[in-house]
């Protein structure tokens, strides 16, 4: 968590640098079509794909399956939509690869890793053992 304020405050300027870099290869009119397509797809996946799932959800309400799959593409398709709304080639990077079924899976592998309570000890001394084990008697 610590490390998110630093990103959020060190990303801009990445990806700032990403476009100066790119703009300067490829040319500054190609790098702001490129923006613009993929603010537009991100605007189009925003729209059409939410709206989608939600008439899916009301018509088949019934009989609207609410598999894991249902439910990561319902909830990752927004937010590859929004990175890619986002102008800067990082964020269209990071968008598309949300989008993508196989690193989707991927992506969420990983964020389960970091965020599964087991892992707690995991920047923590393995050797520091929290567990006491022995036997009391009840003084009367």
């Amino acid at each position: 968590m610590r490390y998110f304020i630093l990103l959020l405050l060190i990303f801009p300027f990445i990806e700032i640098y990403a476009l100066i870099v790119i703009g300067n290869s490829v040319g500054a009119l190609n790098t702001i079509f490129w923006i613009i397509f993929t603010g537009v797809i991100g605007v189009y996946l925003l729209r059409n794909q939410g709206l989608k799932t939600l008439m899916e959800m009301r018509s088949n309400q019934p009989t609207f399956e609410s598999t894991a799959d249902n439910f990561l593409k319902t909830i990752f398709t927004p937010i590859g939509g929004f990175f890619l709304l986002i102008p800067g080639f990082i964020t269209d990077l990071i968008g598309i690869l949300i989008l993508l079924p196989m690193t989707r899976i991927f992506i969420l592998g990983l964020l389960f890793n970091y965020l599964s309570p087991f892992n707690l000890a995991k920047g923590r001394n393995k050797q520091n053992n929290d567990w006491i084990e022995g036997e009391f008697k009840k003084d009367k």
